[in-house]
C-alpha cells in the first residue's frame, strides 16, 4: 500500500498521506514521493492546482515516534542522510509553479504542522488540532517554521505556539490567521476543491505561476527561507542526539513529566545566532 496517494481530476492534483493506521506518520516513502509528485505537478500542463491532505482523522502527526526514539538513543553522530527531513533533492510546495492548497483534515503535529506553512493556502477542519510540539520532545521546529510563522501570524502568536507546543483547533487556527478558514471535516475537501477549481478554471495559469513566484520570492528576503530550512535540518540533527530528545520520548511513553537538562547558554550550538554588526566585524 502506497503511503502517498496521487490523483489528477479536472486540472487539480490531490496528494493524500495514506497511513491512517499510524495517523499518517511521516515516512521515508512519503518524503521521496512528495518531491516526486510535486515535480510531476510542476511539469504537467494539465495540472493547474494541487491539494495536499491526509486520509482518515489525521493529517500527519509527524515522524514515527519509535524512529525518533531510536535516533535519540543512538550514539551515531548527527546526520540528515536517510532521514525523512533530509534536504537532499527535496522540493517544497512554494518552489513549484502551481498553487498548493493544504487541507488539514485532522491532527497535525511536528512535521505535519510545519509542512503546511510552505503551501500557498491552508484550510482546516474545525475538528483538526495543530501542534508545533517540538519543544515537548527536546527538538527544534523544522521546515523554516521559525522564519515562516512570524511572517504569517506575528512573533507573539508564534512564540505562543512554538514555546508551549500547545494544540490549537482548526477554528482557533483560522482566528489567528494560521489557516485561511476552518470548516467541518465533512466539508473540507469540497471547500478545497472549490477553491482549487476556482483558480484552475478562472485564472490564467501563466499569470498564477508568475504571481506565485513573485509573492514567495519577495517574501524570502534574498533566499533567507532556504537558509532557515537548512539550518533547521542541522539543528534537528543536533537535537535528536542532544540532551533532551531521548528523555522527552521516554517521558511520553512512560506517561510522566520530563526531567529536562539545565541550560548552559555558553554550551549551546550557534543555531539562530546572527552577527548584530552589519559590517560583520565583532
Amino acid at each position: 500500500m502506497s503511503h502517498l496517494l496521487f490523483d489528477i481530476k479536472d486540472h487539480v492534483a490531490t496528494l493524500t498521506f495514506n497511513q491512517p493506521e499510524k495517523r499518517n506518520a511521516y515516512s521515508p516513502e512519503m518524503a521521496v514521493k512528495l518531491t516526486q509528485y510535486l515535480r510531476d505537478c510542476d511539469q504537467d500542463p494539465d495540472v493547474r492546482a494541487v491539494i495536499i491532505t491526509g486520509k482518515g482523522d489525521a493529517f500527519c502527526v509527524g515522524l514515527d515516534l519509535n524512529d525518533v526514539r531510536e535516533r535519540g538513543e543512538s550514539d551515531e553522530p548527527p546526520s540528515t542522510q536517510g532521514h525523512p527531513t533530509q534536504r537532499v533533492l527535496r522540493t517544497y510546495p512554494f518552489q513549484i509553479s502551481k498553487p498548493v492548497i493544504c487541507a488539514i483534515n485532522g491532527s497535525a503535529g511536528g512535521f505535519g504542522a510545519a509542512y503546511p506553512l510552505t503551501c500557498d493556502i491552508r484550510l482546516a477542519a474545525t475538528e483538526a488540532n495543530i501542534a508545533f510540539s517540538f519543544v515537548k520532545w527536546g527538538l527544534i521546529p523544522e521546515m523554516g517554521a521559525t522564519w515562516l510563522l512570524p511572517r504569517l501570524i506575528g512573533i507573539e502568536k508564534t512564540s505562543d505556539l512554538l514555546l508551549t507546543g500547545r494544540k490549537v483547533s482548526g477554528s482557533e487556527a483560522a482566528a489567528m490567521g494560521l489557516v485561511l478558514r476552518a470548516v467541518p471535516r465533512a466539508d473540507l475537501m469540497g471547500e478545497a476543491n472549490t477553491l482549487a477549481r476556482e483558480i484552475a478554471e478562472g485564472s490564467s495559469p501563466t499569470a498564477v505561476s508568475i504571481v506565485k513566484r513573485m509573492t514567495w520570492g519577495r517574501m524570502q528576503d534574498e533566499g533567507e527561507l532556504y537558509r532557515a530550512i537548512y539550518e533547521d535540518d542541522d539543528a534537528i540533527g543536533w537535537a535528536i542526539h542532544g540532551p533532551d530528545a531521548a528523555e522527552g520520548n521516554k517521558a511520553f511513553f512512560e506517561k510522566r513529566s520530563a526531567n529536562w537538562v539545565s541550560v548552559d547558554p555558553d554550551a549551546l550550538p550557534p543555531f539562530g545566532k546572527r552577527n548584530a554588526n552589519p559590517f560583520g566585524n565583532g
